[in-house]
C-alpha cells in the first residue's frame, strides 16, 4: 500500500511540471494591437471601442487582440481618438495605403 501514495505523488508532481508551460503560454504569446497618435494624450486615457478595451499612455494605446481585420479596429479607434500615425499587430503593420484608409473618417 506504500506504493500507491509515492505513484500518486509522482504523478502529480509530472502533471504540475508539465502543466506549468500551458499557464505561462498566454502571456507571452500575448498578441497586441499597437497605435501611435500624433498628438500625446493629457492623461492615461481608456477607452472601450466595440468591447475591446484600449489602455493609452503617452500618445499610444494598446490592446489585446484576436480580431482577424486589423484596418477595421483600426479605422474605428481613428474615429474615435484622431489620427493614427502607426498600427500595428504581432504579425503585422498596415502600410501606407492601410494607414490612410485608416484615418480617412478621423474626428
Amino acid at each position: 500500500m506504500s506504493r500507491l501514495p509515492r505513484f500518486l505523488a509522482a504523478g502529480l508532481v509530472a502533471a504540475l511540471a508539465a502543466g506549468a508551460p500551458l499557464h505561462a503560454q498566454p502571456t507571452a504569446m500575448r498578441a497586441e494591437f499597437a497605435a501611435p497618435f500624433a498628438a500625446p494624450f493629457a492623461a492615461h486615457t481608456e477607452v472601450i471601442i466595440d468591447g475591446r478595451m484600449w489602455s493609452c499612455v503617452g500618445n499610444a494605446c494598446t490592446t489585446p487582440s484576436s480580431d482577424p481585420r486589423p484596418a477595421v479596429v483600426c479605422r474605428k479607434l481613428a474615429r474615435k481618438l484622431g489620427p493614427i500615425t502607426r498600427f500595428t499587430t504581432a504579425a503585422a503593420e498596415l502600410d501606407e495605403a492601410g494607414l490612410a484608409a485608416c484615418n480617412q473618417d478621423r474626428k
